[in-house]
């Protein structure tokens, strides 16, 4: 009787505070040189929900290479946060509401969260310090990330190169899981068979610009060790994993009707591998994205809980968090 009173205060307690909890609260960095862009340092949101689970979101924002998208960017991509709701991150909302502590790091940086240096833009000095940002956060909760039975990272386009560029430090924690939302390569999209964009061939003109240089994991070689994809996790024992690419995403190098059906069967080997997937035509299922058709899903409501043939992507992860396997695919 003792023991079921107690597992109803602390279900009290917990109802009590989901419901009290509507902002993140706004956190700055401890390490002063991890700043944004316009040189201030940087914040991030967080919230508690008392217990040992947690959810780690990388915003997405594209980038700021070349210099002349840089200086096209929004104050929002350069600065520190502000003030938001739990609302305001779908997928933060819904974690949060299965008792999951939220860390959501704002992206300031430009750099796909890879960069510790400056560049040097219409002679002004302007710091890339990304890959620091996501170090100093990381350090700044690691007593109790190490204590942690569940970590899930959440990488929203960006966000999803943000995971792999910083997978070194995230690596170390047990009981960890990723969501790679808008950017995966699968075998067939990195075949010949398949015309990549021109950005594609340019490696040595983002690299240095956007990450002064590679991290160490990288070994010198983005594509074969630092691309999203399955080469990537499986070097790092990334075992399980939720992995959102559509037909229709303009950040999909699989553009021709003619393929879709190779396209298809390439993805569903990398979901059914790690445990968890989502890939639909976007266009013809009219879910936009932030980009159309179908790019950055979870962050904003309206897509995140889209019905799909009576599933929504929310419903879909909440199953995978919960231990099930989800490879959810429609055409």
């Amino acid at each position: 009787m003792n023991k079921l009173l107690g597992l109803l205060i602390i279900n009290l307690f917990l109802f009590c505070s989901l419901a009290q909890a509507k902002n993140f609260d706004l956190r700055k960095v401890s390490n002063v040189n991890a700043v944004c862009n316009d040189g201030n340092i940087a914040t991030y949101h967080f919230v508690k929900a008392n217990s040992d689970k947690w959810l780690i979101q990388l915003e997405g924002g594209g980038s700021g290479w070349p210099a002349k998208f840089f200086k096209d960017r929004d104050s929002y991509l350069k600065s520190p946060a502000k003030k938001r709701k739990i609302s305001d991150s779908a997928i933060a909302e819904q974690f949060y509401k299965l008792g999951y502590n939220v860390i959501w790091i704002h992206y300031c940086s430009s750099d796909l969260y890879g960069g510790n240096h400056i560049n040097l833009i219409d002679g002004k000095k302007v710091p890339f310090k990304g890959r620091l940002i996501v170090q100093s956060i990381i350090s700044d909760n690691k007593k109790e990330l190490s204590k942690a039975q569940d970590i899930v990272i959440a990488g929203t386009s960006a966000g999803t190169y943000g995971i792999v560029f910083n997978i070194d430090q995230l690596k170390i924690f047990n009981n960890l899981r990723l969501i790679l939302d808008g950017v995966w390569r699968d075998s067939y999209q990195k075949s010949a068979e398949v015309k990549k964009p021109d950005w594609f061939y340019q490696t040595d003109d983002w690299v240095p610009y956007l990450l002064d240089k590679m991290p160490d994991h990288c070994e010198g070689d983005f594509y074969k060790n630092c691309w999203v994809d399955r080469n990537t996790l499986d070097k790092h024992g990334i075992k399980n994993a939720f992995i959102i690419m559509n037909y229709g995403d303009p950040y999909n190098f699989v553009t021709k009707d003619t393929q879709k059906e190779k396209f298809i069967s390439a993805f569903k080997s990398d979901a059914l591998y790690f445990g968890g997937g989502f890939s639909i035509d976007a266009k013809k299922f009219k879910l936009e994205g932030s980009v159309k058709w179908g790019h950055a899903l979870l962050t904003q409501s309206k897509y995140y809980k889209k019905k799909i043939d009576g599933e929504s992507l929310k419903t879909l992860i909440n199953k995978w968090v919960n231990g099930e396997e989800i490879v959810y695919i429609r055409y």
